[in-house]
């Protein structure tokens, strides 16, 4: 992608995929997937919906084509299933789910529930109530430092005796066990708009009804996003919003605002004239393990809404950061770019293993289990496979597990492969409780870094994630963040898996060549820009705050990238001139921010023309930028322009501050799945 510094290379990538929404089954079924949460497990997307009869389950590699697989929760003498909410924890399921008596009819008596399965498709087993009055909407998060867990929830008590917005609200708990709560529920966000009205006069005694309900948790960078849904989701203007928080603490924690403020409205998510009702959505990561996705239930506007008939459809749309707010074309109607696929995925369900993988040492055999398919590793000293294409900056993942014997467990992953004797080892030791990073030069090993995992079951399955930015390693286990090492090598290399003396299993291995400098990775911004003058780079990025233009320049790119500079304009004459591609002195593109107007124009042989110029509120910008070879993808804040422009020959980038700041500055190769010729799914 950039030659430059240790330099990127470009991979091959497959042609740009669409889908339409709705997304349906595989069957051709037409069906209903109300409130639907999705959770990634080794590689496929499992998703649970609202059902009069139980919670619906459907699973899908590309998060286009779904397959049914029915009830994955059924309990006798009940009936409505709302909003439920699934996570994995040391190899059980735990799904988070209100239902009512079969008899009743009042929403009021939806209580929220725990229920736990070993299997993702269930069937799931109630364990305990939550709750002896009205709860639901739940949604459970781990906090990455210190791997507790917390729940969010919707209920009555906060607010539904408030004189001037009595309603539903949303409120936090920490969990201290997953089937206890720690008993102090906290709000975060409650009724401040007309827009979040349920129903006028509710009661008959004057008192209007607010609902804010369907939280979900996720982070971006240093800022936490809490989307939510209001009004009702029976009437056509049901609504995503969001709050957010500056990420300081831990998610039960944070102080909320709503964007952009408690008193104005301004929906993420609002009918349109094809959809109506969207809401109720959660958030996930593309196969490619770095854009997220929103994925929502909506009505067909033309379809006439009929009381009592269930016609919310699962869809799916983009979600883009824009500094610390957040942006999407959704509800789209129309064929758009379907999310993009890894780099390097492997579920391993072939005969045997793949030719692009070499057997550095020991034996390893294909294999299917009860949820899907795994390599096997033998019992040898040392077992070693390892990827044939060569990465430089990346994020993976790799689910493991091993089998128990009495001679203990060791297992892990190889973030970079130089050869035998130069390599970097990720390893979990079932007997130490650890994960520990160890550098091999020249054939010697030095331990750079040592995380105690507390408890580690390694014959469940856990997952692996591993970012490298240039010699610097981001490693997580099961979302709770472990270490950040440096490792003092910036060379491209190969990735591996690895396990000693023990027979392991690793499955749904998935790459994606990704850089990401934000916070103190800006720290490496001189290995990939080069400024015309001194200016002094810290955390917060590199400012340039006289009118005079301080030129950042970058090296050779190629194209099938996508390059995101996040931006700040800070005085009134203060501008970013961003050139996101420049080919020549006479053919680019251009992108003007000044404090309250954005610009884009592209020039062709010398002569620069005005594409679409419009307001700017101002703050952190984020212009995100998708290059092909003939096609140019620029959206800046809530601008979106196609530009048709042959950059098939390479090209560089330039970003000139004058009172403004870079803040931050993401690359990412493009791959896309298959949609014509959707990836194969397990039964």
């Amino acid at each position: 992608m950039l030659n430059n510094h240790v330099g990127y290379r470009a991979l091959p990538v497959t042609s740009t995929q669409q889908y339409t929404n709705p997304v349906g089954y595989d069957d051709g079924i037409t069906r209903t997937d109300p409130d639907p949460f999705v959770m990634r497990f080794r590689g496929q997307y499992w998703c649970y919906s609202t059902g009069e009869s139980g919670v619906q389950v459907s699973t899908s590699s590309d998060l286009v084509h779904w397959r049914h697989r029915g009830y994955a929760l059924q309990v006798s003498g009940a009936r409505q299933y709302w909003a439920p909410c699934v996570v994995h924890r040391d190899g059980t399921f735990w799904m988070y789910v209100s239902f009512r008596p079969a008899d009743s009819d009042d929403p009021h008596d939806e209580l929220l529930h725990v229920a736990s399965s070993t299997s993702p498709a269930g069937p799931f087993t109630v364990q305990c109530r939550l709750f002896d009055t009205f709860s639901i909407d739940p949604h459970v998060v781990r906090d990455p430092r210190t791997g507790d867990f917390v729940l969010f929830y919707s209920t009555n008590d906060v607010t539904g005796l408030e004189p001037e917005r009595a309603g539903t609200s949303i409120v936090v708990d920490r969990l201290v066990t997953m089937q206890t709560l720690a008993g102090d529920p906290r709000p975060v966000v409650v009724p401040t708009l007309e827009e979040e009205i349920f129903e006028k006069n509710r009661f008959g005694d004057g008192r209007d009804w607010y609902t804010i309900e369907a939280a979900t948790y996720f982070t971006h960078h240093d800022t936490a996003f809490l989307t939510y849904s209001g009004n009702a989701y029976v009437r056509e203007n049901y609504f995503i919003g969001y709050s957010s928080a500056p990420l300081a603490a831990g998610p039960e924690a944070l102080t909320w605002t709503k964007h952009p403020s408690d008193h104005v409205w301004a929906p993420l998510v609002r009918r349109s004239a094809a959809v109506e009702g969207t809401g109720h959505n959660s958030i996930v990561r593309a196969p490619n393990l770095v854009d997220d996705w929103l994925v929502y239930h909506g009505r067909d506007q033309a379809e006439p809404l009929v009381t009592g008939v269930e016609q919310r459809v699962r869809r799916i749309d983009p979600l883009f950061y824009d500094g610390t707010c957040l942006t999407t074309p959704a509800p789209t109607a129309v064929p758009q770019d379907a999310p993009a696929a890894a780099t390097i995925h492997d579920q391993f369900d072939g005969a045997r293993l793949g030719a692009d993988w070499t057997v550095v040492a020991g034996s390893g055999t294909p294999i299917r289990d009860e949820s899907g398919t795994a390599l096997r590793t033998g019992c040898d000293a040392l077992s070693l496979f390892v990827h044939d294409r060569e990465v430089l900056h990346h994020v993976a993942e790799v689910w493991l597990r091993s089998e128990p014997t009495d001679a203990g467990a060791r297992c892990g992953v190889v973030p970079v492969f130089h050869g035998p004797d130069d390599l970097t080892t990720i390893e979990l030791d079932a007997a130490t409780r650890s994960l520990t990073v160890c550098r091999v030069r020249h054939g010697i090993v030095t331990t750079l870094a040592r995380w105690h995992t507390g408890r580690l079951d390694l014959a469940v399955w856990h997952r692996v994630e591993v970012e490298r930015t240039f010699d610097e390693l981001d490693i997580r286990l099961d979302d709770v963040h472990a270490i950040t090492v440096t490792t003092g090598d910036l060379e491209p290399g190969r990735f591996g898996l690895a396990s000693v003396g023990t027979v392991a299993q690793f499955s749904a291995v998935s790459l994606t060549e990704h850089l990401d400098l934000h916070g103190t990775r800006m720290r490496h911004l001189p290995g990939l820009m080069t400024a015309d003058r001194h200016v002094e780079l810290g955390d917060g990025g590199l400012s340039a705050l006289s009118r005079r233009p301080v030129v950042l320049t970058s090296g050779r790119l190629t194209p099938d990238v996508i390059s995101t500079h996040e931006v700040e304009v800070l005085s009134p004459a203060g501008s970013v001139d961003l050139y996101p591609v420049v080919i020549d002195a006479e053919t680019y593109v251009r992108v003007r921010l000044e404090a309250t107007r954005v610009r884009i124009t592209v020039a062709r042989a010398g002569e620069e023309k005005k594409i679409v110029e419009a307001d700017h509120p101002g703050g952190r910008t984020s212009v995100r930028t998708l290059i092909r070879k003939d096609t140019v993808v620029l959206r800046a804040g809530y601008l979106s322009h196609h530009l048709s422009l042959d950059v098939s020959a390479g090209f560089t980038q330039r970003t000139e501050l004058a009172g403004s700041t870079l803040h931050g500055f993401t690359l990412t190769s493009v791959a896309t799945a298959a949609i014509d010729d959707p990836p194969k799914e397990e039964d």
